[in-house]
């Protein structure tokens, strides 16, 4: 990727920015000097992985002793369980974690499943993939989204999608779309020594049949698709595994990719169209504000592509009633927001659309 400078920066500021250091930057950029000048197109270029000196085959290690490098402490709260997690990062170190069973939420359908926020944060690690963003906006997108959702490492897996992981969140379960699952297959794509480090050498794997699959090794057999996203919900040290994936900078860019794939261009796509009144029209005709572009895409995620011109249709029919509004590009977006949350039965559903009213996103025409 690339970096213009601005102003007061130095080599020094743009090489701990990027977690690099000044000697490449020269070297990659073919730099005579430390003097940059404001508008300089700096080359970065981040460092590659060293892969480990292979172990031996006469000292090979099964992947169910391998998963014993993350360690699980269970801390009973009465009515809930604690799991202290420790965890190997990229870098070397070690880090911990909280995780907890029982969730108190409506959605619940597997006790035994954990939620976890995650620490990988969106706005720390923007640097890795701020270059995949079309447009500045799209980074504004998936950070408000991630506000609601997790971090890069965050774990969902007490609900009816079965094992959820990412910032937004992508979810295991068939059912649910299996969205997980391509970001996985992404991953491993991108960078295979980085999947298998995280994944392989610990008995998970992506198979490409006519669609991916993910499977999981056991004492029992290779489990797959449902079943194998249920080994990994009720298998501690399983889900630490893709705890520490999420530090991955590769790991991070897969979720990014598919997220922009899957829900941004697809949501704002200016061919994407829906029937109002009868009447055939491009969305971006109607909706096209920040704060209209930040509803469809919240939708998005949540309810899917056709879940959420269900929703929006709705909803826009009812403020074109109200108002008497005849010119569809003039509509009133923050009010169709409100509409969206007020047809919402659930009350959680309500109060996330109507965060996008005080995100500070724009509605002005």
């Amino acid at each position: 990727m690339t970096h213009t400078v601005q102003a007061k920066e130095t080599l020094f500021s743009i090489a701990k920015k990027y977690s690099t250091n000044v000697d490449q930057l020269i070297k990659i950029n073919g730099l005579k000097s430390n003097n940059l000048f404001i508008g300089q197109v700096i080359k970065i270029d981040f460092p590659t992985p060293v892969a480990p000196t292979p172990t031996p085959p006469a000292a090979n290690i099964s992947v169910f002793a391998q998963r014993n490098v993350f360690q699980v402490k269970k801390e009973n709260k009465g009515s809930f369980n604690n799991y202290v997690l420790t965890f190997p990062t990229p870098n070397g170190t070690v880090s911990t974690g909280i995780m907890r069973d029982n969730y108190p939420s409506t959605n619940l359908a597997n006790p035994k499943g954990v939620s976890y926020i995650g620490q990988s944060l969106f706005q720390t690690n923007t640097p890795l993939f701020s270059d995949l963003c079309q447009q500045p906006f799209y980074i504004d997108l998936l950070h408000y989204i991630a506000k609601n959702e997790g971090c890069f490492d965050a774990i969902n897996s007490y609900d009816k999608a079965i094992f959820s992981f990412g910032f937004i969140q992508f979810t295991g379960g068939l059912a649910s779309g299996s969205m997980l699952t391509r970001v996985l297959q992404r991953f491993k794509t991108k960078d295979e020594y980085a999947f298998n480090d995280c994944f392989g050498k610990y008995g998970m794997n992506i198979q490409n049949y006519k669609t991916p699959l993910f499977q999981v090794e056991t004492t029992t057999g290779i489990k797959e698709g449902d079943a194998a996203y249920l080994e990994v919900a009720n298998n501690l040290p399983l889900t630490t595994a893709f705890i520490a994936s999420g530090f991955r900078r590769s790991m991070i860019r897969s979720q990014v990719e598919i997220a922009l794939e899957e829900y941004v261009l697809k949501a704002l796509s200016p061919t994407q169209m829906i029937v109002i009144n009868g009447v055939n029209i491009a969305l971006n005709q109607i909706l096209r504000t920040q704060g209209g572009f930040a509803l469809r895409v919240d939708l998005c995620v949540n309810r899917g592509l056709g879940g959420s011109l269900i929703v929006l249709k709705k909803a826009i029919e009812q403020v074109v009633a109200e108002s008497g509004v005849t010119d569809l590009s003039r509509i009133n977006e923050k009010r169709v927001v409100e509409i969206v949350a007020q047809n919402d039965v659930e009350a959680w559903k309500k109060q996330r659309v109507l965060k996008i009213i005080d995100s500070g996103f724009s509605f002005l025409k």
